[in-house]
């Protein structure tokens, strides 16, 4: 694979330095108002700096992993990084079962690059920044897909997955997953330690997930893993947590139980489960998303408190297939009435229309591509990736 920049992104990136965003080598960066992140070649948040490019990274690594400024003071008081303190414990991992054998892989900080990929394709429009990274674990036939995205106006990023079995053997017990050790705002004390909490566990109250990490020294500082449906799971506990079936089981030295929380220098994470993935799965298999964010209680003088309601857009129960798509009919179930639309990675708006349960979207006048489709009801919302092809 070869890294390839949209025409697009590359009429972009020649218009000089002061940009929001950049690629810099085999990485990317995604700067937005209050949001900026920076994405290694090997596909998890943690990109060397590059001197022409403009950040607000903290620490000594020279590395942009993920903060945020959710108080809109200009980065005055600001959140993250993870890549300050010791070693970093950041990145992403997978995990299958494949003729009766376990397999787990890490791209990791810690110099773990197991899943040998690269990012892709880079898209940078007025308001939004997509980055696509591709990978699969040597000899193997498992494609990863991971797309990060950004509306550089909001105070959270939501990463993609997916998964392409392009061999002959069914997959089975494939798994994804987000470890990460909160290390976050350690400029104002080095203690090391966050609160982790399990807000929110899927198949309890709800299929909502929400783990939490919050630093309180100084400021109060709340990173969020956030994601929606049984096929996720939240965890806390570990450090090095390389054991995928462990990460959403909440087995070993992990704990998944709702409501869990303890405070100590501790990894937190997410993780997602497809019980199978046969050959030829892409055409069938659904997208899935999480959110990560930093959000913080302060309130200044005679400014209104940040709106982070947005971060949990993924409200909405919703069913739509199949995705990928042919470039025919996709079937979209919302119970009740709703709106959407389909946004194609310029921002411009491609299709529109409404519906109330079971909709059918014709969606032969659009070109092969990835777009964004955009759900509303009422005051809730949720976004998802839409693959044409």
């Amino acid at each position: 694979m070869k890294l390839s920049i949209s025409v697009f992104a590359m009429a972009i990136l020649g218009m000089g330095a002061n940009l929001h965003a950049q690629v810099s080598g085999d990485n990317a960066f995604m700067i937005g108002d209050f949001v900026e992140i920076g994405i290694f070649e090997a596909g998890y948040e943690g990109a060397p700096l590059d001197s022409t490019i403009s950040t607000h990274y903290r620490g000594t690594t020279n590395k942009l992993g993920f903060i945020a400024n959710p108080a809109a003071d200009g980065w005055v008081e600001y959140n993250g990084d993870f890549y300050q303190p010791g070693s970093p414990e950041s990145g992403f991992g997978i995990g299958f079962t494949k003729s009766g054998v376990d397999y787990d892989y890490a791209n990791n900080a810690v110099g773990l690059f197991e899943i040998p990929g690269e990012i892709t394709s880079y898209y940078e429009t007025a308001d939004s920044i997509i980055v696509d990274w591709e990978g699969m674990p040597a000899g193997d036939s498992l494609l990863v897909m991971l797309t990060y995205t950004l509306k550089k106006d909001q105070h959270f990023y939501r990463t993609f997955i997916e998964f392409d079995n392009i061999g002959s053997e069914t997959y089975t017990d494939v798994y994804y997953y987000r470890n990460i050790d909160p290390d976050h705002n350690q400029s104002i004390g080095w203690s090391f330690t966050t609160t982790n909490t399990i807000e929110s566990q899927s198949e309890m109250a709800n299929d909502s997930v929400i783990v939490s990490a919050t630093q309180t020294m100084g400021w109060t500082a709340e990173m969020i893993l956030e994601a929606y449906g049984p096929e996720w799971k939240g965890f806390v506990g570990g450090f090095a947590n390389r054991d995928a079936s462990e990460m959403w089981d909440g087995t070993g030295i992990l704990t998944g139980t709702e409501g869990y929380s303890i405070t100590a220098d501790q990894a937190v994470g997410i993780a997602l489960k497809i019980p199978t993935l046969p050959p030829g799965r892409r055409a069938e298999s659904p997208v899935y998303s999480f959110s990560t964010a930093f959000k913080s209680d302060i309130v200044y003088e005679d400014e209104e408190p940040v709106d982070t309601d947005g971060l949990y857009e993924n409200s909405i129960d919703f069913n739509m297939y199949p995705n990928p798509n042919s470039g025919d009919i996709l079937d979209l179930q919302v119970s009740g009435e709703f709106t959407y639309s389909i946004v194609d990675l310029k921002g411009s708006i491609v299709l529109t229309g409404q519906g109330n349960g079971y909709t059918q979207i014709d969606l032969r006048s659009i070109e092969k591509g990835i777009y964004i489709i955009n759900i509303k009801q009422n005051d809730a919302g949720a976004t998802e990736k839409l693959i044409i092809q």
